[in-house]
């Protein structure tokens, strides 16, 4: 559902391609919900792939915040598919800036957070502002590392963009307004289901995990 990928440190031999290509296979885990059932606990090949560029671009005051849903609902920047036969591969990346951002999924529960009561994600306290939060160097614009994976009907997926105060992390001062680019890749997956892949197939695949999965 959503995965990020760290900087390799050495690279040996060919690398394999960061987004899925035509003939790959992925397998939904069974943790997908009945809800979701062109998806749950299935395999599929990619017949064909198809990429879309597109920035999202947002002018933002310091120490101020803007959620943003990558959802098809009203408000919405409308990047999921409306085909129950299409996989969208999202690759995320960020221009260089004073922000950074958390995701939530759905609205009001965070993907990142600690075990200990209380310790999750909110821009509005010091101690917890920096929780889980990703900063244009850790998926840049021209090497995006994160990637999400949306089908049809997907609960929304908000990612809340945040500028700081100038005065976190890294001294930046005099921050009055900042520029946020995401720049996003759109690889459009066009999915043909395999009712009995093989041993071979199922060790070759991608498992996408259900958002569940990614929190305990």
């Amino acid at each position: 559902m959503i995965e990020y990928l760290p900087t390799p440190e050495a690279t040996v031999g060919a690398t394999l391609p960061k987004l899925l290509q035509k003939g790959f296979f992925v397998k939904f885990t069974d943790e997908w919900p009945d809800t979701l059932p062109h998806v749950k606990g299935k395999f599929f090949r990619i017949a064909r792939v198809n990429e879309v560029n597109q920035d999202l671009p947002y002018i933002l005051p310091s120490n101020d915040f803007r959620d943003v849903d990558f959802s098809n609902q009203a408000g919405g920047v409308s990047l999921y598919p409306e085909n129950t036969k299409t996989l969208y591969e999202v690759a995320l990346g960020f221009k260089p800036g004073n922000y950074q951002v958390q995701f939530y999924i759905p609205a009001g529960e965070f993907v990142s957070r600690l075990e200990q009561a209380g310790m999750v994600p909110d821009v509005t306290v010091l101690a917890r502002k920096y929780l889980g939060a990703f900063k244009p160097e850790d998926s840049p614009y021209e090497d995006k590392r994160i990637l999400l994976y949306f089908v049809k009907d997907l609960e929304p997926t908000i990612l809340r963009v945040f500028v700081d105060t100038g005065l976190g992390p890294v001294v930046v001062p005099n921050i009055a307004f900042e520029k946020c680019v995401l720049g996003v890749t759109v690889n459009k997956c066009y999915l043909e289901e395999m009712k009995a892949p093989t041993s071979e197939q199922l060790a070759r695949s991608k498992e996408i995990l259900y958002y569940t999965q990614l929190r305990w």
